[in-house]
């Protein structure tokens, strides 16, 4: 298909941005939560959703729900009185009006317009919505009552109640049912409307150019901004305040979607392989659109350009079921109408809801629409998901992802998507063109960021936008942390340390760890872990220290600590690792400070991406391996990190991986990438306060822990891995290298039995040795090992490393230019992977290196060495490979070692190894491991304000008629229990005559008192705010019903009896009204007569008002049975 532009089209400009979602009450703030993927997911509060209430984990349970989680708006708390709201339309009106109404006015605010600057006549307000929200439903819980009543009495009479007990029965449960619900007055009905959300908005500014509300269910929001689209080009609005709200997490819902079967039980997973449904959110979006030629003449500051947008139904098929051929039309009318091809998209921001359904259907149809364009190129669009972070928010949900892509466009940055480890098959089949954006990437300043937002919903409607980059990138949306950064952010772990001087204060520390992490949500546990490293004491003799990836393993861990310090705590000087914690947990009790070891990798290590996320996490990593750069151009070689960091997000195919992986597979490359990687972790860990008691390498290892033992700088380890490559690179003889399960005397016995040439290169554990030498030799050593039962492998590596075949290459090492002869002097002990043993300060580097080029590696002799020095040990650079060595050689328990990134972003292994050196009393310097981190000061749940569903509050004291037991005893038996009175003199009254004081006597208010005490009375707002240029309807929101009741209330308190039309007040000031009531009341009182009867007249006026507060009793008496 080609672009066309015959579809009537005009650019609309994104001018305002409003938002509050969980975690998220500000563009700024979801924009750095979408950076660094925080994710708002907790278990649901009770106040919300009780779980002991509503949940089973059986799917196939009635009336319950198999989900236990969901992100929650938390702090949102409206604040009528400074909005001018009566309190009782507050109270009755459901909460998703006024979280729309208060983000609507801070999109407006953004846009640099306020009530009075809008163009009211030319204005409209779209919003999308589904059944308004969860409270209107609980309210009208109320007025079913009378169902309610029917059951109750139904059930009492089948258990045999009695009539009078059913009646209390009764009258005390209604008590107590209606006492949570606000009454039901002229507001429940406005207040319990979709369609009132706009309305209330429209209302709320003065705005005449329509409100209504878009139900497309969960694409409802993304329909309000296409429809304010058409609008605007229509020209019949000039500006349109557009979003969606929902806050919908009630059985209605989330037992409905169990009973579909579209949750998650565990976690949300968008676009990857073990997508098991959606987690729900809630939440609200707005945005202030404009005609993009008016937005320029005006001067409005441009976010994005919505440049297409297209809208589909599915047609015949299952109503809930997803459609390829939809969604892709609604995509393509998209392009058509923007005039460009989709194939220039940075990205989609995808519906993306993690159902294992839903998500491959919208892949294939994102990438039907983009080969309908005749995009081809593998991996040319990637596709990201606003879900991931906050759950699915229905019909916010599309304006949710809106707002992400504008702001993306604006930053010009192609956001991530979270938690997506093991990306869907899709995108390996039939969605080739797209790939998933698991890191995101920052463009440059000036760069043009095109997106295509999606969205879909129930009853198969499908909508679809595109926009690209505005002016440049706004600085009110600068986040804390840079962009690049923030891109880092996100871990799979986290490390939680506890301590104190005794294990009874730990004890004690541990439950109240418990009690502040209970509820809290996946991205506060670096708020929560970042908080506990501050509280711990560097010298505390009792120490817990916890790896956790989300809140229920943390809680589960804590509770398995719990029960160890109470059953079974560790003896003093000892360290007690919890096997039940998948061994990511441990207990100290008074533990010394360990000697730790630094173990450096050799070759074969290498991984494409390793310390990459130090690399751009931090300036000084950046800098030094800009630096190594530098230093390798001016050896006249190519940069090392373009090899070690390709774009593999991009990369077409695996073929391409593959093809990066073999380039830094050579030695020549392999080489210095490695122990620049090596150097990265060894400045991070001293940085963390981690400094080794002995350090040792494997084979090419050696050169960094030279390096760190302090024998040369950083520069010489650089150019002397890069020489050595170089040199090793090129061989005369074509050699060959395998691995033998087997020890020293097996390996022996096969090569003398085997012709060629043949040696031992690697002694790596007891059942492991690396023979090398000629090919032919070591393919017969395989065979006959094999033959022998002994497992052998050869290695995939380009020549027989640590054999005669490298005398050569030795040589010329010997003869280099810039090695030093002799090291300076060593501030660290270092062992030889020759022999074990320590070596002497001044090392000679020249002949030393020349001559472990072609020696076999020790590494069992060295190990062993390794552990009469040291407590435990560090695989400092890639892989794991030195650790799975130890292990084999002394075993975890005599020598434990830890790699540090087994994998490229393995954060866990990191903070395994610092927790177990925490354990084990060494003192971190832990503020190292937040710094370049989005952290945020920590929040217990139980601090945080959640919106409250009405069925799951509290009962408050209410008067329910207690039990009575009357007594059979006669009247004359009670007369004798009541004293006589007192004996008075003749003629003396039984009370006392009072005399009032003038002052004291009841004066009948002003018209400015009693209009006031109205107004307070009416709408709950304090007096004291009160001011009398208010206007009763512009400004006190008061509706013509409770003005008209207002202005009778003041009359009757200021004895106006005189006729007059309530309703002229409709809209009148404060001030107006007291002046009014000032010339009734004076006129009523220069009409009123001047005889003994007005007070009496106006007592029966006042009775004919008032209800009577005093109720009428008789006591009547029964014989008892």
């Amino acid at each position: 298909m080609t672009t066309s532009s015959s579809i009537a089209n005009e650019a609309v400009a994104v001018i305002g941005l409003g938002c509050w979602y969980p975690d998220a009450p500000n563009p700024a703030r979801l924009w750095e939560n979408i950076l660094s993927r925080r994710r708002a997911f907790r278990r649901l509060p009770e106040q919300r959703l009780p779980l002991d209430s509503y949940f089973d984990p059986d799917k196939r349970a009635p009336d319950k729900t198999y989900g236990r989680k969901a992100a929650v708006i938390d702090g949102f708390d409206f604040d009528w009185v400074g909005h001018r709201i009566p309190r009782g339309t507050f109270e009755g009106t459901d909460v998703s009006h006024w979280l729309a109404l208060e983000v609507a006015l801070q999109a407006l605010n953004d846009a640099g317009y306020g009530r009075d600057t809008l163009p009211r006549d030319r204005t409209g307000v779209i919003v999308g919505n589904t059944l308004t929200g969860e409270q209107s439903r609980s309210l009208s819980l109320r007025v079913r009552w009378p169902f309610v009543e029917r059951a109750i009495r139904a059930a009492a009479n089948s258990e045999g109640f009695t009539a009078a007990a059913t009646d209390t029965l009764v009258g005390s449960t209604q008590t107590y049912f209606k006492s949570v619900f606000p009454p039901v007055d002229e507001d429940t009905l406005a207040g319990s409307l979709s369609n009132t959300i706009a309305g209330r908005i429209c209302n709320f500014l003065d705005l005449q150019g329509g409100g209504y509300v878009v139900d497309g269910a969960c694409a409802s929001s993304l329909l309000a901004v296409t429809t304010a689209a058409n609008v605007l080009s229509s020209r019949d609005l000039d500006v349109a305040l557009v979003g969606g709200v929902d806050i919908s997490l009630d059985p209605f819902e989330l037992v409905g979607f169990a009973k579909v079967g579209a949750l998650s039980p565990t976690q949300m997973r968008v676009y990857d392989r073990a997508a098991n449904g959606f987690l729900p959110g809630e939440g609200c979006g707005f945005v202030v659109l404009k005609r993009l030629e008016d937005a320029r003449a005006d001067g409005d500051y441009v976010y994005a350009t919505l440049r297409g947008w297209g809208v589909s139904s599915d047609g015949a098929g299952g109503i809930t079921a997803p459609s390829v051929k939809g969604q892709s039309l609604a995509i393509q009318r998209a392009y058509k109408r923007a005039g460009y091809s989709p194939g220039l998209l940075h990205f989609v921001e995808g519906h993306g809801t993690g159902t294992p359904a839903g998500d491959p259907v919208e892949l294939k149809a994102i990438a039907a629409a983009l080969r309908a364009y005749g995009v081809q190129r593998p991996r040319s669009c990637g596709v990201t998901s606003f879900k991931s972070i906050v759950g699915h928010t229905k019909a916010a949900a599309g304006v949710g992802g809106f707002i992400k892509a504008a702001i993306a466009a604006n930053r010009r940055v192609i956001p991530p998507t979270a938690n997506c480890t093991d990306p869907s098959v899709t995108f390996a089949k039939d969605a080739r063109v797209l790939y998933p954006l698991r890191d995101g990437r920052v463009e440059s300043p000036e760069a043009v960021v095109r997106a295509g937002v999606s969205a879909m919903g129930f009853g198969g409607i499908n909508a679809h936008v595109t926009l690209e980059s505005g002016d440049p990138p706004a600085s009110r949306l600068n986040p804390s942390l840079d962009e690049e950064v923030l891109l880092t952010s996100a871990q799979e772990s986290e490390i939680f340390v506890i301590s104190a001087n005794g294990l009874d204060a730990l004890q004690r520390r541990v439950e109240d760890v418990v009690t502040r992490g209970d509820g809290l949500s996946i991205g506060e546990l670096a708020d929560f872990a970042a908080e506990l490293s501050t509280e711990a004491k560097p010298g505390a003799k009792a120490r817990v220290a916890i790896v956790a990836s989300d809140p229920e393993e943390l809680e589960a861990t804590l509770g398995d600590i719990r029960e160890a310090l109470r059953n079974d705590p560790p003896e003093p000087g000892t360290v007690q690792r919890c096997a039940s914690a998948k061994g990511r947990a441990w207990i100290a009790n008074a533990p010394e400070r360990p000697r730790v070891g630094f173990l450096f990798p050799g070759q074969g290590s290498q991984q494409l991406a390793m310390a990459r996320r130090l690399v751009r996490r931090f300036d000084w990593a950046k800098r030094f391996v800009e630096q190594a750069d530098g230093w390798l151009v001016a050896m006249g070689l190519a940069p090392v990190t373009e090899l070690i960091y390709p774009p593999l997000e991009r990369a077409p195919d695996n073929a391409q991986i593959l093809g990066w992986r073999e380039t830094l597979r050579q030695t020549q490359h392999a080489q210095p990438a490695i122990c620049l990687a090596s150097v990265v972790w060894l400045k991070y860990l001293a940085r963390l306060g981690v400094s080794p008691a002995a350090v040792a390498g494997h084979s090419l290892g050696e050169l960094s822990a030279l390096h760190a033992a302090g024998a040369f700088d950083e520069r010489t380890l650089i150019e002397l891995a890069a020489t050595r490559g170089q040199l090793m690179a090129v061989t005369d003889v074509s050699g060959a290298m395998a691995s033998l399960a087997c020890g020293r005397p097996e390996a022996d016995r096969l090569i003398g039995e085997a012709a060629g040439y043949s040696a031992i290169a690697n002694l790596n554990a007891p059942k492991q040795t690396v023979i090398s030498g000629d090919v032919d030799a070591i393919e017969r050593i395989v065979e006959m090992a094999k033959a022998q039962s002994i497992a052998a492998v050869r290695l995939p590596v380009s020549g027989a490393f640590h054999s005669a075949h490298f005398q050569k290459a030795a040589g010329a090492l010997r003869e280099a230019d810039g090695i030093p002869e002799i090291s300076n002097p060593l501030h660290t002990a270092m062992l030889s992977a020759i022999d074990g043993k320590p070596m002497r300060s001044g090392v000679p580097v020249r002949d030393y290196l020349s001559r472990q080029m072609c020696m076999e590696v020790d590494f069992v002799s060295l190990v062993r060495s390794m552990t009469e020095r040291c407590d435990l040990l560090l695989e400092v650079g890639p892989g794991r490979v030195l650790t799975g060595l130890v292990k084999g050689t002394v075993g975890d328990d005599r020598l434990p070692c830890f790699p540090l990134e087994s994998r490229p972003g393995k954060d866990e292994d990191l903070n395994v190894a610092l927790a177990a050196l925490f354990a084990h009393g060494q003192r971190l310097r832990l503020d190292a491991l937040y710094d370049s981190r989005l952290c945020r000061p920590f929040v217990p749940a139980s601090e945080r304000h959640f919106i409250e569903n009405p069925c799951e509050r509290a009962f408050p004291d209410v008067a329910v008629p207690a039990a009575r037991t009357v007594t059979s005893e006669p009247p004359e038996r009670l007369f004798t229990l009541i004293p006589p009175p007192p004996e008075h003199a003749a003629g003396e009254s039984v009370l006392p005559h009072r005399q009032v004081a003038e002052s004291q006597m009841v004066t009948k208010p002003t018209a400015r008192g009693a209009v006031l005490a109205a107004i307070g009375s009416q709408t709950g707002f304090p007096i004291e705010s009160l001011t009398l240029d208010l206007r009763l309807v512009d400004d006190l929101h008061l509706d013509s019903i409770k003005t008209v009741e207002l202005v009778s209330d003041v009359a009757d308190q200021l004895g106006i009896t005189e006729p007059f039309d309530a309703a002229q007040f409709a809209d009148a000031t404060l001030g107006e009204l007291v002046e009014r009531m000032d010339l009734l009341e004076a006129s009523a009182h220069s009409a009123a007569p001047a005889d003994s009867n007005a007070g009496q007249s106006a007592a029966e006026n006042l009775s004919e008002r008032a209800a009577p507060w005093v109720a009428n009793y008789a006591l009547e008496w029964e014989a008892e049975p």
